[in-house]
């Protein structure tokens, strides 16, 4: 069981790195295009910018979610001034990760909130008439994965105040 856990886990990150990278590449290649189009062949490009707002949606949640996957997200980390003692520096991040993920929470039920609205108003784009669901739902999956990280950070930090080792080690 904790084999295929651990391989849903990586399989989980290797599609949001290959999510990350995809969307940032197609980004990079529809704004060069943009750019062309526009100042050089004098077209507009308006279903570029649909396109590349879609792509920007999925790349920021996602880059959000990995980044506290990453557990690089920002963070004013202080608290080592302040516990010279591991096991209460420990609580205190932990403490720390308790308040994140209750925001990751409200975050991830707003969310749920926002794409079920998406879904049933059936909004579509100006130009190439997508649904606008298809960028509404990146804030919904990336809380989702948000959520599911700072989880499992704050069970690693209560584990590490009970002089645990942490469930999740980090790759190499």
């Amino acid at each position: 069981m904790k084999k295929v856990a651990l391989a849903v886990w990586r399989a989980l990150v290797h599609v949001q790195r290959g999510i990350l990278v995809a969307s940032a590449t197609c980004l990079i290649i529809l704004l060069t295009g943009e750019v062309i189009m526009r100042y050089i062949i004098h077209y507009p490009g308006m279903e570029v910018e649909e396109i590349a707002t879609l792509l920007a949606f999925w790349l920021y949640f996602m880059g959000a979610a990995y980044g506290t996957y990453d557990r690089s997200h920002i963070k004013a980390d202080v608290t080592y001034l302040m516990f010279k003692d591991p096991k209460k520096l420990a609580i205190a991040k932990a403490s720390a990760v308790a308040i994140a993920l209750v925001l990751a929470g409200i975050m991830l039920s707003w969310g749920l909130n926002y794409f079920i609205w998406g879904i049933t108003r059936g909004e579509r784009s100006r130009i190439l008439y997508m649904p606008m669901v298809l960028s509404q739902s990146s804030i919904f999956f990336g809380a989702i994965l948000m959520f599911l990280y700072f989880a499992t950070e704050l069970v690693d930090m209560v584990r590490q105040a009970m002089g645990r080792d942490p469930i999740i080690k980090k790759e190499s």
